[in-house]
């Protein structure tokens, strides 16, 4: 945008917005290297991305970014194969969004300005909250509304006047490369822009141009949403007890949010809701003016319009979510962030009108004036906020730097003992929640190290993610099953610590305790199969770790996909021994055990069952089985063995997504072409002269002439 009279007020609120946002913000630079949220799971696997480019696995030079085993949550699971891996200014794209819709700059700076004063009552949407320490830790929600809103805007350049097409695409399948549902709501949105009237170009190209940012977006993003539809028959269900997630809240609910300003005001006088209702009225006034309401205010309208129905969820829709694509696995409650988007460009246009308003009829000192009081319960409202987030992480951030050393020393010896820790779990009928360093549960400061624990989902994608909530820390086969070789409590703690368990060495305030785990393997029994799928999986498991089949090492095997839940085959609990674990090491992700089978067996490898787990007896290939609760298990023979188990994705999504990038440059580079070729001049009238020495005829003219 150039810099000239216009737009020079625009680009200093722009600035000076961007400054105080930056300002408000700084103490999330000195979380202290522990977060309180979901962003513990997000820098750890982007660590890990850099440490498999880095390092490499298996001997490997360079490893695979894209596909990789994270034992540290819900039991074991290749999260980055299945999530989206980019993500590890709003006022500013909220901006570039505004001047792409040809919204005057003070609009587009009064859309920066309002932004980040959004405040819901923790709704998952583009407020603070779901982003800073003290927030939800949305880290990939935070990139991709970036992406969402320069797809937005760039799709409307393409579609109304022309501009790349491809462009659009790319950054629609960065959004879903960030946050799926973000990529699900920019593909819709684009959708909904080619069907708004009044744009220059004919709905028919229009409708092919997006076609063309479909395609670019899927091939670009094509990598990671094919082990997505593949991997489905194992990625688990949302859990009951968050099933608003999935089905957001209905029609009464989100109406009440809308109409007493909770979708934007939540805790304040409801001035951005007001603001957005002032847009509203503007925008109908247009319409009965000669000039009608400009294409960018049909938009907005028709967009928050949109996203504020589908926020109603499968309470008030129903089956009919099918037709716009909204699969059962969808989480619903997200696209409260497409209606926010709209709803600010709403406000945008009632602020950028007060301002018009007053600055026109009396003088621009009340337009100043009108919007210090406009803005002052929002600015005070979020203050408070970010201040109460400041306080809580630098007492963190104290307490950590009071017990780092000691920290440090337990949690090096916790990953040097082997096995999985234990906190607490981070349930409310749990003391897991209670034992903290500062504000951070200690299952936190654990996983941040990469110790495997049992507590804590920072993720349910996995199959065992329920079944990991059902360990039982007064039940001695419940440490075997899981491995949990380490239990950790405050020392001298007032925390109910298992008779059954040993004390150990003292780390400053903490202490660990031992515990009967024997490590990754174990030697089974599997006297029945039982059919599952992802429905039964949690029920199935759940009922078969309160029977005798933990203490006696007796599993079933778990055959997906298919099948509903049937009866459970008693164990025998006076059965034999099947065998002893003679050793067992692991060196990276790769774990191998060396045991005695006094009988045929199974080797049961307490990690969750995925078919990239490759295992080889004897260095002879064997297929793997899902053993209960949800591990792996391999079928032996009797006597001495040696079985190695190694987590094997191959490269396939490497090559797909260089092939990706590759299908995209000759996506961009044939659309140059095709808009050189009809932008370009038609050949001179005179090059070639007729034979009676007259000029030809006007091709053009002659075609003209013909199509009427």
């Amino acid at each position: 945008m150039r810099v000239n009279r216009e737009n020079l007020p625009a680009l200093c609120i722009l600035l000076a917005v961007l400054a105080v946002n930056a300002w408000a913000l700084r103490a999330e630079l000195h979380s202290g290297g522990v977060d309180l949220n979901d962003n513990v799971s997000h820098f750890r696997l982007a660590a890990e991305m850099a440490g498999a480019m880095e390092h490499g696995e298996h001997g490997e030079p360079v490893g695979n970014p894209l596909d990789f085993w994270s034992p540290e949550w819900s039991l074991g699971f290749p999260l980055i194969r299945v999530y989206q891996p980019l993500a590890h200014l709003l006022p500013l794209t909220f901006f570039a969004m505004s001047r792409h819709f040809e919204l005057p700059p003070l609009t587009a700076a009064a859309a920066a300005c309002l932004a980040p004063l959004i405040s819901t009552p923790q709704l998952y949407g583009l407020e603070y909250e779901s982003y800073v320490w003290a927030g939800f830790g949305l880290f990939p929600q935070a990139v991709a509304t970036h992406f969402l809103l320069l797809t937005l805007g760039l799709a409307y350049r393409a579609l109304r006047r022309g501009g790349s097409a491809t462009l659009a695409g790319i950054m629609l399948g960065l959004a879903f490369l960030c946050q799926f549902i973000y990529g699900y709501m920019g593909a819709l949105s684009v959708c909904l822009l080619a069907l708004v009237p009044g744009a220059a170009i004919p709905r028919p190209e229009r409708l092919r141009r997006v076609l063309w940012i479909g395609a670019v977006a899927l091939v670009l993003s094509a990598f990671q949403l094919a082990p997505l539809w593949i991997d489905r028959a194992f990625i688990n269900r949302t859990p009951r007890d968050q099933l608003w997630k999935a089905d957001s809240f209905g029609a009464g609910q989100a109406l009440e949010w809308l109409i007493t300003g909770q979708l934007l005001d939540s805790g304040r006088f409801p001035v951005l809701s007001l603001l957005a209702l002032a847009g509203l009225i503007v925008l109908w006034l247009r319409f009965y003016t000669p000039r009608g309401m400009e294409f960018a205010g049909k938009f907005a309208l028709s967009g928050a319009a949109f996203w504020i129905l589908v926020f109603f969820g499968r309470p008030f829709w129903g089956p009919a979510l099918w037709l716009i694509g909204v699969t059962p696995d969808l989480h619903l409650h997200r696209v409260l962030g497409g209606a926010q988007v709209f709803l600010v460009v709403l406000a945008a246009i009632g602020l950028a009108a007060i301002w018009g308003e007053l600055s026109r009829r009396l003088h621009l000192a009340a337009a100043i004036a009108a919007t210090l009081a406009l803005f002052y319960p929002m600015v005070r409202e979020r203050g408070q906020f970010l201040d109460m987030n400041a306080t809580r992480l630098q007492r963190t951030v104290q307490a950590m730097q009071q017990d780092r050393q000691s920290l440090d020393t337990l949690t090096a010896a916790t990953i040097g003992r082997g096995g999985r820790a234990f906190a607490g779990l981070a349930t409310p009928a749990s003391w897991g929640p209670s034992f903290k360093i500062g504000a951070v549960p200690m299952y936190h400061a654990l996983a941040a190290a990469r110790v495997p624990t049992v507590g804590y989902l920072s993720h349910t994608m996995a199959l065992t993610s329920g079944v990991m909530l059902g360990f039982d820390e007064r039940n001695p086969a419940h440490y075997r099953l899981f491995d949990v070789s380490t239990f950790i409590v405050p020392a001298g703690t007032r925390y109910p610590v298992p008779v059954f368990l040993t004390p150990g060495t003292i780390f400053g305030r903490f202490q660990i305790f031992d515990t009967p785990a024997n490590g990754y393997f174990d030697l089974v029994d599997v006297p029945a199969a039982l059919p599952v799928d992802r429905d039964s999986f949690f029920d199935t498991n759940l009922r078969w770790l309160k029977t005798v089949g933990p203490s006696s090492r007796q599993h079933l095997r778990l055959d997906l996909p298919g099948g509903v839940p049937g009866a459970l085959s008693p164990p025998d609990a006076n059965a034999p021994s099947p065998g002893d674990i003679l050793n067992a090491r692991q060196s990276g992700e790769v774990y191998q055990a060396e045991f005695l089978a006094a009988r045929p067996a199974w080797v049961l490898f307490k990690m969750t069952w995925h078919p990239n787990w490759k295992a080889w007896l004897d260095g002879q290939p064997r297929g793997t089985a899902m053993l209960t609760p949800g591990f792996v298990g391999v079928a032996v023979p009797a006597g001495r063995h040696t079985l190695l188990f190694r987590y094997q994705p191959g490269n396939g999504k490497l090559w797909m997504a260089l092939a990706g990038l590759l299908a995209v440059l000759l996506m961009a580079i044939a659309e140059r072409r095709w808009h050189q070729l009809l932008t370009s001049p038609a050949p001179s009238a005179t090059a070639v002269p007729s034979r009676s020495g007259k000029p030809p005829a006007d091709a053009r003219g002659s075609n003209r002439s013909r199509d009427r």
